[in-house]
């Protein structure tokens, strides 16, 4: 009789394993992850071949600055949202260790100790008509469980892949929040620094004004000129002052946004004040054809497709039954004596089928939903590589327009300077009003001003492109 137990045992365990073996070589339910053709044209509308430099993994260096580049190492190891994407990153890869987990016997350990009240009959010992004594027994019992499900559908290798790409989607997601966080930094900072320029431009002018108030005050103190020159003067004077104190607030509200990127208290971050009289570097575009494989939001929209792919194969592999290996074995007696002994072994071992009966609603409820969602993750994608070739084609234009305003500005500074010139002297020979010199130095301090605000938009549209172009990320 326990041969022939063995024999039937070995009957269902072996053919079960060779399932097992088989169902890993078959090919899983539901589509394959393909990653959509992307329309791209061969050449940037507004690029240009001046920009020569290319982009590196520390990108901010193009900039030159020291005070920056120790941002950026206090944004690297002090910057929450950073944190939280690492976070989000290190769940990814637990969830996926779940999912990697299920292609292992699951193994179950059990002991119990069990106070039972019942009969002789229930012992064994009952008499006729199965009565008997009531009688208390404690059974003592210490097993071993597995079970592992028969991959044939592929159901647990979809899971897995689609488990794979979402930790794919999430690694990358660090470097698309990395560089988001580096380019916002290098903006503020880079905008703080021209809202320093334009302060040393006012600052210049405001010492200008200072000296044209004593000139008109001499002037009007030897009757060479009327009070009101003097009372122009004081109002230039006045109004500059009030433009160079202006810059005070929007300088303050940047410098707390970068102690924020960087991860520090506001109250213990100053950054002494730095003018910036060169230009923008150039960045070179390169080709639309290159974009797709450097842009981390393109590339983390790709793996969640490829996950909600994988996805449908799950929910198809739900429609088939679902097959399983069980296993158990242990020890278990009534008598303590009795327990460790070898006749109080049992054992079980054989197949469980679960089979979705009545349930084919829910499943293809399941199906149209994942069938939905990768609907919506191919949009994502497609939008999203889109919309990297407007984030580029919008800088290129930016970074252009700022250029030919830097331009237009240095003619209109080289103007002004002139009249000026002429006005200053035509003022102290007496030709003209003092109102030629008022007007002739705004439009100077005007001129300045807007060189170097477009100056800034130049070096915002450079810092703009290269997030754009992604920052040196390679997947």
């Amino acid at each position: 009789m326990k041969a022939k137990f063995h024999t039937i045992s070995y009957i269902l365990f072996l053919p079960i394993v060779a399932l097992a073996l088989f169902s890993s070589s078959c090919k899983p339910v539901g589509p394959d992850h393909q990653v959509p053709a992307s329309e791209g044209a061969a050449a940037y509308k507004n690029s240009s071949s001046a920009y020569s430099s290319g982009i590196g993994g520390r990108w901010w260096r193009i900039f030159d600055d020291g005070k920056l580049n120790s941002l950026m190492t206090s944004l690297e190891g002090g910057n929450f949202d950073l944190r939280a994407a690492e976070a989000r990153r290190n769940q990814a890869y637990a969830l996926l260790g779940i999912d990697r987990s299920l292609q292992l016997p699951q193994v179950f350990t059990e002991a119990s100790l069990i106070r039972n009240r019942g009969t002789e009959s229930d012992r064994g010992g009952g008499g006729v008509g199965g009565g008997g004594l009531q009688t208390y027994f404690t059974n003592y019992r210490v097993g071993l469980s597995l079970a592992y499900e028969v991959d044939l559908w592929g159901r647990v290798r979809r899971l897995v892949e689609a488990g794979e790409a979402n930790t794919n989607a999430a690694e990358i997601s660090v470097d698309q929040v990395r560089l988001s966080l580096q380019a916002q930094l290098a903006r503020n900072y880079l905008a703080l620094r021209f809202l320093d320029t334009e302060a040393d431009v006012l600052s210049k002018a405001l010492k200008t004004r200072e000296e044209t108030l004593e000139l008109a005050r001499d002037r009007f103190e030897g009757g060479k000129t009327s009070e009101l020159d003097v009372a122009r003067a004081e109002s230039e004077l006045a109004a500059t002052r009030s433009q160079l104190v202006s810059l005070q607030a929007p300088r303050a509200a940047l410098e707390n946004a970068i102690a924020l990127l960087a991860g520090k208290n506001p109250s213990n971050l100053s950054i002494p004040p730095v003018t910036i009289d060169r230009s923008a570097p150039g960045i070179a575009a390169g080709s639309p054809a290159q974009l797709l494989g450097r842009r981390p939001d393109v590339f983390v929209a790709e793996r969640r497709l490829a996950a909600s792919s994988a996805q449908i194969g799950v929910a198809e592999a739900n429609f088939y039954p679902r097959i399983s290996l069980i296993a158990t074995g242990g020890l278990s007696s009534i008598d303590p004596s009795d327990f460790l002994k070898w006749s109080s072994r049992e054992f079980s071992i054989g197949p469980q089928i679960d089979l979705p009966l009545f349930q084919g609603a829910r499943r293809k409820a399941d199906y149209a939903v994942a069938v939905a969602r990768h609907e919506e993750a191919l949009a994502n994608y497609q939008q999203t590589v889109l919309g990297a070739f407007v984030d580029v084609e919008n800088a290129l234009a930016t970074r252009r327009a700022a250029n030919n305003e830097i331009s237009a500005q240095q003619d209109s500074i080289l103007a002004a300077e002139k009249s000026f010139e002429l006005s200053d002297i035509r003022y102290k020979e007496g030709i003209s009003s003092y109102l030629e010199v008022v007007d002739s130095q705004r439009e100077l301090l005007n001129a300045r001003r807007g060189e170097v605000q477009a100056r800034g938009r130049a070096f915002g549209a450079t810092v703009q492109l290269i997030q754009a172009l992604g920052g040196g990320f390679s997947k």
